[in-house]
């Protein structure tokens, strides 16, 4: 099952917290993959649903700000034909269809464009920063 996830985050970041990191100019989404053993389609998106709205998050960032994930939508749910998850399985594909014109590099830059050095991808965002981790959170 395929799923999105949106990051909202509220409030004015901690002046003294704020480094050569802070960005205020991109929102996040996460796509994300969840094994779900189910029937039908129609149950296995019920359970992800389900699991996925659980799994929704709040905790304070690095500046002290309320960082919000909220479930937006089960996107795709994808068959898996091997009876065993074993290395080489397949967990998930798509096929994308557009006109036979457009070379390879267009299609990676409109549906991966996180994989592509662009000006536009703001290159201080990182999911996991050393600093981060060693931030302790103040006691509220």
């Amino acid at each position: 099952m395929k799923l999105l996830y949106e990051s909202t985050i509220s409030g004015n970041p901690d002046p003294a917290r704020v480094d050569e990191n802070y960005v205020d100019t991109h929102k996040t989404y996460e796509e994300s993959m969840m094994l779900v053993k189910a029937q039908s389609f129609e149950q296995a998106y019920a359970i992800a649903e389900k699991k996925a709205k659980r799994e929704e998050l709040d905790y304070r960032n690095p500046y002290d700000q309320k960082v919000e994930w909220r479930l937006v939508r089960a996107l795709d749910c994808f068959a898996l034909f091997d009876e065993e998850l074993k290395s080489g399985t397949e967990l998930y594909s798509r096929n994308l269809r557009v006109p036979k014109e457009v070379p390879g590099e267009d299609v990676i830059r409109h549906y991966y464009p996180e994989t592509v050095e662009d000006s536009e991808i703001d290159p201080y965002f990182v999911l996991r920063l050393k600093e981060y981790n060693l931030l302790k959170p103040e006691e509220d």
